[in-house]
């Protein structure tokens, strides 16, 4: 079973999302069953620069969580000031 979670991501109080700069683009990792799928909705899509959207999709919830904590310190956030950090259901 897959699950996605999706979060806003912004920038540093008082900064733009630098990341948000960059063209939106989707990476697909997955293996087999073992999904891993990461996408990020930058000012090309979202029309501002003060976020990011990341979308993740992984086995779990956990995994989908987890992914994104390792996007935020080592991935694609890794260059970028990052502020508040905002889970979007839909």
């Amino acid at each position: 079973m897959k699950v996605t979670r999706q979060w806003k991501v912004y920038g540093l109080e008082g900064h733009r999302q630098r990341e948000s700069f960059f063209p939106s683009r989707k990476y697909d990792f997955t293996n087999g069953n073992k999904y891993r799928m990461i996408e990020i909705l930058n000012s090309d899509s979202t029309g501002t620069n003060d976020y990011s959207i990341v979308k993740i999709t992984r086995n779990t919830k956990q995994e989908c969580y987890e992914e994104l904590e390792g996007q935020l310190s080592d991935g694609v956030f890794e260059n970028s000031r990052t502020g508040i950090v905002e889970e979007i259901f839909s």
